[in-house]
């Protein structure tokens, strides 16, 4: 699986890095057939607030999931994203293992 972290307007630390790669590895025990991740993060500063984007894009053979949650913190942001992505993957796995068992 390829994986891509892009950070715009800012750079990103170990910490951050790492706790992304933990969130991206737990992907592989949802979906195996995973062909790349790219997760873009992006600081957006609003005259009211710092609100901090994050949008996850997966690519599994024939499809794309596309993920873009904000919150007022990268890691909050990247959960929730994240478990957007997970539900989905399951989804993709229970729909190809109910059209195995069927025979389609």
């Amino acid at each position: 699986m390829r994986r891509n972290v892009q950070a715009i307007n800012f750079s990103i630390k170990t910490t951050l890095k790492d706790y992304i790669s933990k969130r991206i590895d737990k992907y592989q025990h949802y979906y195996s057939k995973i062909l790349s991740t790219d997760l873009y993060m992006k600081l957006e500063n609003s005259s009211r607030k710092k609100t901090k984007q994050v949008e996850i894009k997966i690519q599994v053979p024939g499809d794309t999931f596309v993920v873009k949650k904000e919150s007022s913190t990268f890691e909050e942001a990247i959960d929730m994203a994240s478990n957007a992505v997970e539900r989905l993957l399951i989804r993709r796995k229970e729909k190809q293992l109910r059209s195995f068992q069927n025979g389609v």
